[in-house]
């Protein structure tokens, strides 16, 4: 039986385009994105999803961050958009970024992540996922315009960071966990932010990560601050006073919400007196600052 087709159907036919055209990207980038990150290994805790690069990671053996502990609120252009609830945090911050291998959903990837902490005697938090997160979370939680949310590094090449910029920006899917774990020397915090790039404004690079899962893993370590400020002689003291008509000490510590020196203050105290009965004629202020714990009214 042979079929025939009025001419205007064979050219409607002919309009219909028989696959999308992929975007091209730069090679150098795709070979750039299958190394791991110069000088970045995965964490013990958290590891890699199979398939995965190790885009970029920080590390600091003492900082603070703050982690969301509750959804978002706010439009994602709103200027007041914030986290109703963050946990503030300090000790060994470790925040990396990997990127999943294409096809696989950000709930697949995510759920792997959670079920290994879950496993090492984790416990979640907060959790959330898609609308349950909030409209704005996503911004907040890691965005280009955002400096402080961003894993960036001087010593990778400019690719990789253009490649870290584009990171969520753009995604589907969001879902993010935050974990605690009790130890001996204190609580380990785990958050876990994973979502599907889709779009973004980045050009080759957007293009680069799409139809991958991004993941942000963020883990806090309980460690002490080292004390590692240098006392200042009675000498130097004098040769500031005379030099700058100040000078300044780091290492004079008290408790929170307390008046009383700390034993770790002694040495410096000792140079000070030092300096004030070798100079009975000086006549000083003494100036203190606090810290940035505690809410700016009290």
């Amino acid at each position: 039986m042979r079929l025939t087709l009025p001419l205007a159907a064979v050219a409607s036919l002919a309009c219909i385009p028989l696959a999308m055209a992929q975007p091209k990207v730069d090679p150098g980038y795709i070979a750039m994105l299958a190394k791991d990150a110069p000088k970045a290994a995965d964490h013990a805790l958290t590891r890699r999803y199979q398939g995965s690069n190790l885009v970029g990671q920080n590390v600091k053996a003492f900082d603070e961050i703050a982690l969301p502990g509750g959804p978002a609120e706010g439009k994602t252009y709103d200027s007041k958009k914030r986290f109703t609830k963050v946990e503030a945090l300090s000790g060994k911050v470790t925040r990396s970024i990997h990127l999943s291998p294409v096809g696989r959903s950000s709930l697949e990837v995510f759920v792997n992540y959670r079920d290994e902490l879950v496993g090492k005697g984790f416990a979640p938090v907060f959790e959330c996922a898609r609308e349950a997160c909030g409209e704005s979370f996503s911004v907040l939680k890691y965005d280009w315009q955002l400096k402080e949310t961003q894993i960036r590094s001087e010593g990778y090449e400019q690719t990789r960071n253009l490649t870290l910029q584009a990171m969520f920006n753009g995604v589907q899917d969001p879902r993010y966990t935050l974990m605690k774990k009790a130890g001996p020397e204190g609580e380990t915090w785990v958050a876990v932010f994973a979502a599907l790039n889709k779009g973004g404004s980045f050009g080759s690079f957007s293009d680069l990560i799409a139809d991958r899962v991004s993941v942000l893993t963020e883990v806090v370590e309980p460690r002490s601050l080292e004390r590692r400020m240098e006392t200042v002689s009675a000498a130097e003291i004098g040769n500031k006073l005379a030099a700058e008509g100040r000078a300044v000490f780091y290492n004079i510590l008290f408790d929170f919400d307390k008046a009383d020196l700390k034993p770790e203050s002694a040495p410096q105290l000792a140079e000070m007196a030092g300096f004030l009965r070798a100079n009975p004629q000086a006549k000083v202020f003494v100036i203190g600052h606090t810290d940035n714990k505690g809410g700016l009214d009290y």
